[in-house]
């Protein structure tokens, strides 16, 4: 694994620790007060929605095209297929695991905090599922198309943004989602071996 990685995905839990103490109840609090520009910051939050299905479909359409004989795969689409489906497996265990409340209910209701292993819709914050969507073909695309690294990056702030905006995740929240999806992008290029793009 690169230094640069290893350092990058410190900095991601450092960062998250530091939102857990210091940010996440004033980010929540001062964006609730902006809840008139929800709209736009479901906007910004948008591109996540596409990841999943669209990883879906494109599997779907390689398995028709097999079926026909053909052979189509573009490897690029099917890595970045693979790091979404991944990110979504990894994303559900880990809000299982860590159990933690949306902001909403904190807002509205005085519950805040993690209760692991819990099965209650309440606590399914942690990772952000929709940063873990788009990181996880984005950081394929970031590691195997350099000169599309400002878009991607672009791209998956500005989800963040909205998300935090909008009340759906905390800070930390977001910042665990984007580890999520980059570590499962990382795990699906080493997998698919040097040819992968």
């Amino acid at each position: 694994m690169p230094y640069r990685l290893a350092a990058f995905w410190g900095a991601l839990v450092l960062g998250t620790l530091a939102a857990l103490l210091f940010a996440d109840k004033p980010a929540a609090l001062f964006c609730a007060r902006a809840e008139n520009l929800r709209p736009l910051f479901n906007l910004l939050a948008a591109p996540s929605l596409l990841a999943l299905p669209g990883a879906g479909l494109y599997l779907a359409w390689l398995v028709l095209q097999k079926l026909r004989g053909r052979r189509v795969a573009d490897p690029l689409y099917f890595t970045m297929s693979l790091a979404t489906l991944a990110a979504t497996a990894a994303k559900d265990e880990l809000k299982w695991v860590f159990g933690r409340a949306w902001p909403l209910f904190w807002l509205k209701q005085g519950i805040y905090g993690f209760r692991p292993f819990t099965l209650s819709y309440v606590y399914g914050a942690f990772p952000s599922g929709h940063t873990a969507y788009i990181s996880a073909p984005l950081g394929v695309l970031w590691a195997l198309r350099p000169g599309l690294r400002p878009l991607c990056g672009a791209l998956i702030v500005t989800v963040m943004f909205g998300l935090v905006a909008a009340d759906y995740h905390y800070v930390s929240d977001t910042l665990a989602g984007l580890i999520t999806g980059t570590v499962c992008a990382w795990g699906t290029l080493v997998l698919m071996g040097p040819r992968h793009g």
